[in-house]
C-alpha cells in the first residue's frame, strides 16, 4: 500500500468530503480516503498494482474536485497525516466551519 495527499481547493464542506470519499472509494485498489474540508486536503491509501495517482487525480477532476498544482490554493507546507493520530494543526485552526470526520481527530 502507498499513500498520496492532494490539495483540493473545492473541498470546503461536509457534502464535498462525502462525495470525494464516495467517488474515490469506488476505484479498485483504493483502501482508505481521508478528506478534510478544514485543510482542503485528501489523503488516499491505495494499491499501486491496481490504481495510479494519475487515475485518482482524474477521478477527482471528473467529480468536480480538481487538484491544485500552483497558485494560492496550493499549500506550501502540507499538513502531515500520521497513522490516524490527531494532527496538532487542528489546534491552530481555532474554529470549525463543518462537522469534522471523526478519523481526523482521533487521539
Amino acid at each position: 500500500m502507498e499513500k498520496v495527499q492532494f490539495n483540493v481547493p473545492n473541498l470546503w464542506a461536509d457534502h464535498h468530503t462525502l462525495k470525494v470519499r464516495e467517488v474515490l472509494g469506488q476505484l479498485p485498489g483504493v483502501t482508505d480516503v481521508v478528506a478534510s474540508s478544514a485543510f482542503r486536503m485528501v489523503a488516499v491509501s491505495y494499491d499501486p498494482a491496481l490504481v495510479t495517482p494519475g487515475a485518482i487525480m482524474a477521478t477527482l477532476d471528473e467529480a468536480g474536485y480538481p487538484i491544485a498544482t500552483e497558485g494560492a490554493e496550493l499549500l506550501t507546507q502540507p499538513v502531515p497525516v500520521q497513522n490516524g493520530r490527531r494532527d496538532p494543526a487542528w489546534d491552530r485552526l481555532g474554529f470549525r466551519v463543518a462537522k469534522t470526520d471523526p478519523r481526523d481527530v482521533k487521539r
